[in-house]
């Protein structure tokens, strides 16, 4: 009965912890955008561009303390996290060259968001 209680608990923490991923690579998509807007229409080519859109000062980090998955280009961009629960994430790799590699299934392990110009 106790095993059952402490896998519980930890599935509900990966869970919380993938939400939390979800929710940072939500906003820092958003700020993609806000800084597209005030930039004469391109993207930043480091996260760290975006970090002013934050109230903290800095981009949002894992939960477990690595930074996200970031590539951009002046008209394109990708940020990602890996996610603890496999197969439950909308990108089978993570991005490079600011695309992302959309797709579902077993082998989706991370969320992306990419440009919404």
């Amino acid at each position: 009965l106790m095993a059952a209680g402490i896998l519980a608990f930890s599935n509900a923490q990966q869970n919380a912890r993938d939400s939390r991923r979800r929710a940072d690579i939500d906003a820092m998509s958003k700020a993609m955008e806000q800084y597209y807007q005030n930039n004469s229409s391109a993207y930043p080519a480091t996260a760290s561009s975006i970090a002013t859109y934050f109230p903290s000062g800095s981009i949002p980090a894992d939960p477990q303390g690595a930074a996200y998955n970031f590539s951009a280009t002046a008209t394109a961009y990708c940020t990602c996290a890996t996610l603890e629960k496999t197969g439950r994430g909308n990108a089978t790799a993570l991005g490079a060259s600011g695309t992302c590699t959309y797709g579902t299934g077993a082998s989706a392990n991370y969320f992306c968001a990419s440009q919404r110009q």
